[in-house]
């Protein structure tokens, strides 16, 4: 933060706009409980292995199915599938096609997880409801949430071409962002040590509504 001529000027590009997430989303997640917060992180953990922990996987593995398909169909249809010429990948191997997949089967992955409803999120905690314990799992989930949402983003845009980098208040919070790659597997470990554990003490009441 930093005055010019008596006006207030706020850095994005610093931790102001990191904290601002975080805090955000724990608050989110002590509002509305572990239950609801548990299908963006169980989505959001997917999304992160496949498109960020996972570099070109899903890329390469969609360009490998859509080239085979015409093999496919020939083995399926008992002919010689040798003799079937494959197709041309699908995404081509450029600076950007493949980063937009991966960005955008990230986000789709993200929007199922806070979208649709899941059998085991049943209603979301009202204010008067004390149920300090999904409170805070609920807190702890949403921060769990924006390390690797945070972790997402800024791994995304270190891999974007120069020309997206236009400078303005995105690029400065875009370019503030951390990554947290280092911890993030022991965090995942914990996530699902936690599920199930979860899911071990209270297997009756999982997929209650």
């Amino acid at each position: 933060m930093s005055t010019d001529n008596g006006l207030i000027i706020i850095n994005l590009g610093s931790s102001l706009v990191t904290y601002a997430i975080l805090i955000g989303l724990a608050a989110l997640g002590w509002r509305k409980g572990f239950r609801y917060m548990l299908s963006i992180a169980v989505f959001i953990t997917i999304g992160y292995l496949l498109t960020v922990q996972g570099g070109n996987y899903v890329v390469g593995l969609l360009n490998r199915f859509y080239t085979n398909f015409p093999k496919l169909i020939a083995f399926a249809l008992g002919r010689d599938f040798n003799a079937v010429d494959t197709l041309d990948p699908l995404i081509p191997d450029n600076f950007q096609a493949p980063l937009l997949l991966r960005v955008l089967v990230f986000v789709a992955l993200l929007a199922v997880g806070i979208a649709y409803a899941w059998p085991w999120e049943g209603a979301p905690l009202k204010p008067n409801d004390k149920a300090q314990n999904m409170r805070l799992l609920g807190l702890l989930a949403g921060l769990y949430i924006g390390v690797l949402g945070i972790s997402a983003a800024s791994a995304f845009w270190a891999a974007a071409p120069e020309t997206l980098n236009q400078g303005g208040l995105l690029s400065s919070a875009l370019n503030g962002l951390p990554n947290y790659g280092a911890v993030i597997p022991s965090m995942i470990g914990a996530f699902l040590i936690l599920l199930l554990v979860i899911i071990l003490l209270r297997f009756n009441r999982v997929w209650k509504t």
